[in-house]
């Protein structure tokens, strides 16, 4: 199974996959207001205000 790298962080080099931002993520190298964005997007949003911010310590509603 191929991991489509897909995502680009403000700031960092290269592409990422879900996991590999997931893993980011729980290391604390990245943080809330760090924004992200892919080819389809048209904008950069922030971790806090995308799906990821579900991975985040911060979060402690999980409720959906």
């Amino acid at each position: 199974m191929k991991k489509n790298k897909v995502w680009r962080i403000k700031g960092f080099e290269g592409v990422f996959t879900d996991e590999e931002i997931i893993d980011l993520i729980k290391r604390g190298e990245i943080k809330p207001d760090y924004a992200l964005t892919c080819k389809e997007m048209k904008k950069w949003v922030k971790l806090k205000d995308s799906i990821y911010q579900y991975y985040m310590e911060d979060v402690k509603n999980e409720t959906v």
